[in-house]
């Protein structure tokens, strides 16, 4: 792969592509964008305006500003020729007349003979707050699905609730094609994924400046808790794929090795219509740096 991807003939890897995001324009499809925003973060959106439009989401909402500081990944499938077969999905009888417009861009614009059909991001620490939630009215806030929970309004005071202070990684913008949906794809790209932090610690957050280090004193916390990162993943799931996550190990309360509660389950909340749950992780990480 050339520029900023890597990977085999079938996934590929974006690593942050930031500033050649500069010229993205969210109001155009990602077949209407500029050259200089990379291929891969194109074949991305390719499948995420599909699946998540489906779910009525916006187009000007999809790419936001974690997409530039965010790893990629995406799964390709080969294109089969015009005298072989459809997949066993598509050929039950209407696929010659009801493809999608979407699918057919997919094809024309493939390199090769690859369609991109499922894509991953993941978005290393820090997390602040979400700007683009103001209330807990769907309306007002991020119409994305796997948005941040808006600030509580019901919150119970008497509920000791932990959470974390130490830095973890998101996963979020999981889309598969509807046709590739039963073959282990979103499997295949959630490992895909966790492994690379697992195994590369140091780019999910390098070491910190003496200034950080000196500002993690200040405020007086332990100070490789604070900029360390040692394994801890979260999502932003709606609670109709729940099982989805369970299956990988993601939980709403994260439990330690002794049992105890390390995090305490959050309140779920809607978001157009869609109730959502944020969900925990804890992977072991080669070699974590050590200040």
């Amino acid at each position: 792969m050339s520029g900023f991807g890597l990977g085999t003939e079938f996934l590929s890897m974006l690593s942050p592509p930031w500033e050649a995001l500069k010229d993205y324009d969210n109001t155009k499809p990602h077949n209407e964008q500029p050259a200089s925003v990379p291929q891969i973060f194109r074949d991305a959106l390719s499948v995420r305006e599909e699946v998540y439009g489906q779910q009525g989401v916006p187009l000007d909402a999809e790419v936001d500003e974690d997409d530039k500081r965010s790893w990629h990944w995406v799964v390709y499938a080969s294109v089969a020729s015009t005298s072989s077969p459809p997949p066993e999905d598509l050929s039950n009888g209407t696929n010659a007349t009801s493809a999608s417009k979407a699918e057919e861009e997919r094809r024309r614009s493939a390199t090769a003979q690859r369609v991109p059909v499922g894509t991953i991001r993941l978005i290393p620490p820090p997390h602040g707050s979400n700007k683009y939630i103001k209330t807990a009215l769907p309306k007002e806030g991020d119409k994305h699905p796997d948005a941040d929970p808006p600030p509580s309004s019901n919150a119970q005071a008497n509920v000791v609730r932990k959470h974390p202070t130490e830095p973890y990684i998101k996963l979020g913008r999981l889309a598969v094609l509807a046709p590739y949906r039963s073959l282990g794809l979103s499997k295949l790209l959630i490992n895909t994924a966790i492994d690379f932090a697992a195994k590369n610690p140091e780019h999910i957050r390098p070491p910190p400046s003496p200034a950080g280090v000196e500002l993690a004193k200040t405020l007086g916390k332990d100070v490789e808790d604070s900029v360390a990162w040692k394994g801890l993943c979260m999502v932003h799931a709606q609670v109709s794929v729940e099982s989805l996550w369970k299956k990988y190990g993601f939980s709403e309360e994260l439990m330690d090795e002794n049992g105890e509660v390390e995090i305490t389950r959050e309140e779920r909340w809607d978001e157009e219509g869609m109730e959502h749950m944020g969900m925990w992780k804890r992977i072991k990480v080669d070699n974590p740096g050590r200040l």
